[in-house]
């Protein structure tokens, strides 16, 4: 952020109930709030991890909407989104993209995922929304937009190092090759969090307009989330890691200062590298060790961590006095950093050949192991960080490019990749996502779809850009920004990030916020209807959430009592298909504690109704056919062999189905 902390002219010439120049009590109060109810929001999120599944989600969609409408009551409208054509388009594309994913219902194989899946875009553009609102009513505090992500970094990754320090069961926080999956439960997904979280933290860290101790806490938030980053050794951040934090300087308005703290922040971080390697080379270690690997990381990451809270207190605090952090800037200290950089890319770039050889045809070996080759076991190796691109992607990413040929105008509907892929795929592995957020939209919403999304993103980068120009504090907060959601979205386009709320969710309302210094004003909003159109959409969004909760939460319950009262449990997924007719969980969730429990003839019909509501789901048809083997085997080969022709590559079902006397396709890739 700016030393100066100026504010755009609409905001900074406005004059306040005391006199003093700056927005009144009233407005930076209710912004005060706001940022306050995102940061415990996304916090709360990410501990639940990543908010990926729907109860949790859709519990935070509704405390969202109330206390926005509630906030709509006493605070004002500062926004007029005519001044930012590109910030309008953004967040209209992104009501547009959730509406269409909604319509997809009609056609989409899984009509309540398509609906869900229009709920969560629904919240992002909400959150989009929020951005704009809230850090329009800050004024000249505009930096403190960077504070929701940054706090739920903070909680995330303290409640990481907590666990790291405390948990006596490798498995529930480290995957199988030593890497770290919480809090988010998904490697790649903690990796993309931490990542995004890192340039608002050294935002703030930068931002002389804060307290020092704030700044301080900052820097070692900062630290933390590099920490945790490298605990993770996600293959595709690192490059992304590297491009964000390019944009990030070259977008700062004070480069050598922005470069200062950041470094500072890098080298708490680099210092628990060691701990790193120990922690992954722990993932086949007999469980005592790989129990001592974790507390060695968490007392790494927590020392690390701390010490960066004190150089970045005495840094801030007394930083008039070091060489090279006060008053750095203007076009010296910025062509310092360009060169600095460019001296960096051309090293890095003849070390690289001399390595390589010829680049041409190193690329080349790299498109082929993209090709053919699937995830390399790196559980042997120091460190995942290798130039190995070894995936498995392919496959899935031609899956998605099939579909969309198939129908470029409406696509499989929201949620049908997955049957595709089932049907399609010739690899072992199964999955629900295209692990891209280009091509799943593609594939699933098709091109008007991918259109809607295009201009979501682009327009709100464009908004960005354009309020970079209206002082240096809406340049610092641009930076921040432009760095986050670069990274976000070119990790994003080769993973499956954009379903986890505490990673989307944080990036889109950094954007809306780095949009809002184009679009403020220095009076109240006139435009009533605009105001209560987005009041009443945010009514109904919650209105429309609360009865899929309920019934996420009335499954959920089936799940967790129904050894002790299976009959309760049973009423719980019949109260959860009533209010959520569209959905074939309960069915799903009847059969499988039918089957727990014995009760063989109630699981079949279950099962049944599960396959008439959803008839590509193959899980149902395999479960019949398994449970009717012995009863009746022609009405169990019948299901087995609708089961290969859904997912032929299964290996449950390939047996099942010999089991049964029929011989199943030959698969489709090399075991």
């Amino acid at each position: 952020m700016s030393a100066s902390g100026e504010a755009p002219a609409a905001v900074a010439a406005e004059p306040s109930d005391d006199g003093h120049d700056g927005p009144p009590a009233g407005p930076l109060a209710a912004g005060l709030w706001g940022i306050a109810l995102l940061s415990v929001l996304f916090a709360w999120w990410t501990w639940q991890e990543g908010a990926y599944f729907g109860s949790t989600l859709l519990a935070g969609l509704i405390a969202l909407c109330a206390a926005v409408l509630i906030l709509a009551r006493v605070a004002p409208w500062r926004l007029d989104l005519g001044r930012s054509p590109a910030a309008a388009v953004a967040l209209g594309a992104l009501v547009l993209l959730a509406c269409w994913s909604v319509i997809s219902a009609f056609w989409s194989p899984t009509p309540d995922t398509a609906v869900a899946d229009g709920q969560r875009i629904f919240t992002y553009a909400l959150c989009f929304g929020c951005g704009l609102w809230f850090c329009s009513m800050l004024g000249r505090r505009i930096e403190l937009a960077l504070v929701p992500l940054t706090a739920a970094a903070a909680f995330g990754g303290g409640a990481a190092v907590v666990a790291l320090l405390t948990g006596d069961d490798p498995r529930s926080l480290l995957e199988e090759d030593g890497t770290l999956f919480y809090p988010l439960g998904y490697r790649n997904a903690n990796a993309a969090f931490f990542a995004v979280a890192l340039f608002p933290a050294i935002g703030l860290a930068a931002d002389r307009a804060l307290d020092w101790r704030a700044r301080g806490l900052a820097l070692g938030t900062a630290t933390l989330c590099l920490s945790l980053f490298l605990f993770t050794q996600s293959r595709a951040s690192l490059p992304a890691l590297v491009i964000g934090v390019a944009i990030f300087l070259l977008a700062s308005p004070l480069r050598m200062r922005s470069a200062i703290w950041l470094l500072l922040a890098v080298a708490g971080g680099l210092a628990i590298l060691p701990a790193a390697i120990s922690l992954h080379g722990s993932g086949e270690a007999p469980l005592g060790q790989a129990v001592d690997e974790l507390r060695g990381a968490g007392r790494a990451a927590g020392l690390a961590t701390l010490v960066s809270v004190a150089v970045g207190m005495l840094a801030a605090r007394f930083e008039r006095l070091l060489p090279g952090i006060d008053g750095v800037g203007g076009t010296r200290g910025n062509r310092a950093v360009v060169v600095g950089m460019a001296i960096v890319v051309v090293t890095a770039t003849a070390i690289f050949v001399a390595r390589v050889g010829d680049p041409i045809d190193w690329l080349s070996q790299r498109a082929e192991e993209f090709r053919t080759a699937g995830d390399p076991d790196l559980r042997d190796r120091e460190t995942r960080f290798t130039l190995n691109v070894g995936s498995g992607r392919y496959d899935i990413w031609r899956v998605a490019l099939d579909e969309t040929a198939d129908d470029p105008l409406l696509g499989t509907g929201a949620g049908g990749f997955q049957f595709a892929h089932s049907r399609e795929r010739e690899s072992a592995a199964d999955v629900r996502d295209a692990h891209s957020i280009e091509l799943e939209t593609l594939s699933e919403l098709g091109i008007p779809g991918f259109i809607m999304l295009a201009a979501g993103l682009g327009g709100s980068f464009a908004g960005a850009w354009r309020s970079r120009r209206t002082g240096p504090a809406a340049a610092g907060l641009t930076a921040v920004a432009l760095a986050s959601a670069t990274y976000w979205l070119l990790h994003s386009s080769v993973d499956w990030f954009w379903p986890y709320p505490a990673i989307s969710a944080p990036v889109l309302a950094l954007l809306g916020a780095s949009c809002a210094p184009a679009v403020m004003t220095a009076a109240p909003g006139r435009r009533r209807a605009w105001r209560v159109a987005a009041l009443a959409a945010a009514a109904v969004l919650a209105l429309s959430a609360v009865p899929v909760l309920a019934a996420e939460r009335y499954v959920d319950a089936a799940y967790g009592g129904w050894r002790e009262n299976r009959e309760l449990a049973y009423a719980n997924l019949d109260r959860a298909a009533s209010l959520n007719p569209l959905s074939e969980e309960p069915l799903l969730a009847e059969g499988g504690i039918a089957r727990a429990a014995g009760d063989s003839e109630r699981a079949i019909e279950a099962f049944r109704e599960a396959t008439a509501k959803r008839p590509e789901e193959w899980a149902a048809h395999y479960f019949i056919a398994d449970l009717s083997a012995a009863a009746d085997p022609v009405a169990a080969r019948a299901e087995v062999r609708i089961a290969l022709t859904l997912n032929p590559n299964s290996v449950p079902v390939r047996k099942l189905a010999e089991r049964l006397g029929i011989t199943p396709p030959p698969l489709s890739y090399d075991p």
